[in-house]
């Protein structure tokens, strides 16, 4: 593609992107679009997995009213199959019929119950969120860097193909020696979208020794190679340090309270390889005030259970 068609596929809507749920918001993140990777960042118990679940369901919608084939990878590694149902059981109900049902309560919990209404009103949408799940490629189990990247890159070479050209160069011994770079790749779809979800990044299984930081690392090294190669977006979630709720980030209102490189926890690479502030600063303001009205409304809707 030159950048005269890049011009005219923009002219022609292409890249108008699928839903994420929000509206002020999408004036500069533009709903979900390809070739994007974004990083969710916030303190334990601030919405990031319900915010992403939030977008990732707008954006499965999308692509079934437009007739847009999309597929999503989702590695869940810190909540479980039975507890995600619930928790986006309760994020349609609330969407679909304006009604609020917390998943302690789907769940029965202590002494929490289902109201004959509510009993049908979950009975009525358990296909349609076990149809989510069957389209959806969920993991559970933690994978290690390496075993995601092969998967999507497995992925990527059977709906696509690499371009390759020959080249010679000189080797540190001043060889000549011949090789074959890859030079682009053709979508068998190119409307198409492929969406990949990490929650979160501190939780995939270790490999070659490494540390919690090098782990993160490399699989955000990875998300970009995937990203500039097919075309796949990411959105990975992360924790922030502890340190960033004091009292002397938050105490003045006029001040800037949009995160910094080093709030992210373990490692600060994810954020230099980001390609969207937008999202780390909506998560900030539910770490603070939320003052965005559209995430207010959100939040109060929707409760996250992990149990």
């Amino acid at each position: 593609m030159n950048l005269q068609d890049r011009i005219n596929d923009g002219l022609e809507g292409k890249y108008s992107g699928l839903n994420n749920g929000f509206n002020r918001l999408n004036e500069v993140v533009f709903g979900v679009q390809r070739r994007c990777y974004t990083l969710l960042g916030g303190n334990s118990g601030t919405f990031k997995t319900t915010l992403c679940d939030y977008i990732v369901l707008n954006a499965i919608e999308d692509a079934i009213n437009k007739n847009i084939k999309l597929t999503v990878f989702y590695y869940s590694f810190e909540i479980d199959k039975i507890t995600k149902q619930c928790n986006w059981l309760s994020q349609i109900i609330n969407r679909k019929y304006s009604v609020v049902i917390d998943p302690e309560t789907i769940k029965g919990l202590g002494t929490k119950r289902l109201t004959d209404y509510e009993k049908k009103l979950v009975q009525d949408e358990i296909p349609y969120v076990e149809s989510l799940f069957n389209s959806i490629k969920f993991r559970f189990t933690p994978i290690n860097p390496t075993g995601i990247f092969n998967e999507l890159k497995h992925f990527g070479e059977e709906n696509g193909k690499i371009l390759k050209e020959s080249f010679n160069y000189r080797d540190a011994e001043d060889n000549e020696v011949s090789g074959e770079r890859v030079i682009g790749y053709i979508p068998k779809d190119p409307d198409a979208y492929t969406l990949v979800v990490m929650d979160h990044m501190a939780l995939m299984k270790k490999e070659r020794g490494f540390q919690t930081k090098e782990v993160i690392d490399k699989y955000s090294e990875y998300c970009t190679h995937l990203k500039n190669l097919f075309g796949f977006s990411f959105i990975n979630i992360q924790q922030f340090n502890m340190g960033l709720s004091s009292v002397d980030r938050v105490k003045f209102k006029g001040v800037d309270l949009s995160p910094q490189q080093s709030d992210f926890k373990d490692s600060t690479n994810p954020y230099q390889d980001k390609t969207s502030n937008s999202y780390k600063i909506l998560i900030r303001l539910l770490n603070n005030f939320v003052n965005s009205i559209e995430l207010l409304t959100f939040v109060k809707k929707t409760n996250e259970s992990k149990n």
